[in-house]
């Protein structure tokens, strides 16, 4: 994890503060929204650093169901704080986020580093056909409820409670497709090597342990004194503890899941009274806000790896984050609904699906032939930010 996530983590006990001393919303809830960007970075690299004990296989099982832990927490909280609709409009814009500005800002970084990248066009042709088929399973609830019944004439549009219950539904559908997903891609059921879905987390993984050992060995040159190699000394200490004991992850990852389960319950807490007090509507919130805090570290790796010259890499990440996204979180907290007590049905608004369609579509033609450019990128962010603008100004 970068310094900076680490400077972050200071907002943790701020945020815990500010909510105790009942400091305004705005407060509390920018407070909390920077300490949870490092706690999801910390569950990323301790379930990582668990991977690496446990095996490929299993490491791979394990990156790929605590890679959106932040946003299922949230999730979670928000639908337990009677907001669902916060929780279609993050599901909503982490899909598009991934896609709009996570992939524009690789693209955009790393093209104007290197003018122009190459990647695997059959790679992300696999990951694009997966977004496709995903998003699809998403929007069926939604096409449902709008046009579904309503094509026969004389018929009536799906009711809600029909609607919940088709929800329910597809979300153990899709469930089912996110294991097989996992058998392909992580255990290579009836795939050969070479039509397996890359894991950007192992190269990632390496290079930062590259660049904190240059790090460690700069110190110690540059300083020269007996202070600077006590440190450095201190931290390479922590680092082998960190590799070789498993329970320095577990601890990690059980700690961070327990700080941002509280931080997400005063980040949710402080959306009403923050529509009220700023005059931002709920939409916005859950549609750009949220999703940029639950995916701030998986967003740095993106755009890290593209500025390396490893776009293929960028291109994975973002499409396997909103792989996960449709076919993991979503259905997760659908069925989670009903045990506490909060229906969540799938019926996201014609913007949403809208948007979705476009993503999906962006993404493959994007992926059609293996080069990127800065320009590219800078188109993906400028329509990101006209969606943002327009949603900002929506009537909440």
């Amino acid at each position: 994890m970068t310094r900076w996530l680490y400077i972050l983590l200071l907002a943790v006990p701020m945020a815990i503060v500010a909510e105790n001393l009942h400091a305004s919303a705005l407060t509390v809830f920018v407070l909390a929204s920077l300490g949870l960007i490092p706690l999801a970075g910390l569950i990323g690299i301790s379930t990582e650093a668990l991977a690496e004990r446990m095996g490929h296989r299993i490491g791979g099982l394990l990156n790929a169901t605590f890679g959106n832990a932040a946003e299922i927490i949230i999730g979670l909280v928000a639908l337990s704080a009677g907001l669902p609709q916060i929780v279609r409009a993050s599901l909503a814009g982490s899909i598009i986020g991934n896609t709009l500005l996570v992939l524009g800002m690789s693209m955009f970084f790393g093209g104007w580093k290197y003018r122009e990248q190459q990647f695997s066009s059959r790679a992300t042709g696999q990951y694009a056909a997966m977004l496709v088929l995903a998003v699809i399973g998403m929007a069926i609830p939604s096409l449902l409820a709008t046009v579904g019944e309503s094509t026969r004439p004389g018929d009536q549009v799906v009711s809600g409670n029909h609607l919940h219950q088709a929800s329910i539904g597809i979300a153990i559908i899709l469930l089912i497709c996110y294991v097989a997903y996992i058998a392909y891609s992580i255990f290579g059921l009836h795939a050969a090597q070479d039509d397996l879905l890359i894991n950007p987390t192992d190269e990632l993984r390496e290079e930062e342990e590259m660049r904190q050992l240059q790090d460690i060995e700069a110190t110690i040159s540059s300083q020269g004194t007996a202070a600077a190699a006590h440190k450095a000394s201190l931290w390479t200490l922590l680092g082998i503890k960190w590799k070789t004991t498993i329970w320095f992850p577990i601890a990690a990852l059980a700690l961070a899941t327990a700080i941002t389960a509280v931080l997400s319950e005063i980040l949710v807490g402080a959306i009403d009274p923050l529509t009220h007090q700023v005059g931002l509507n709920a939409f916005f919130v859950g549609l750009i806000i949220l999703p940029l805090v639950g995916n701030a570290a998986e967003h740095f790796s993106a755009v890290s790896s593209a500025t390396q010259n490893h776009m293929e890499v960028s291109m994975a990440i973002t499409a396997g984050s909103s792989i996960q996204i449709a076919l993991l979180v979503a259905p997760l907290l659908v069925l989670a609904g009903p045990i506490v007590g909060v229906p969540l049905d799938l019926n996201f608004s014609l913007l949403e699906v809208a948007m979705f369609a476009l993503v999906a579509g962006l993404y493959t033609v994007i992926s059609l032939d293996g080069l990127s450019t800065w320009l590219e990128g800078l188109l993906l962010c400028a329509f990101y930010l006209i969606l943002a603008v327009g949603t900002f100004f929506t009537p909440g």
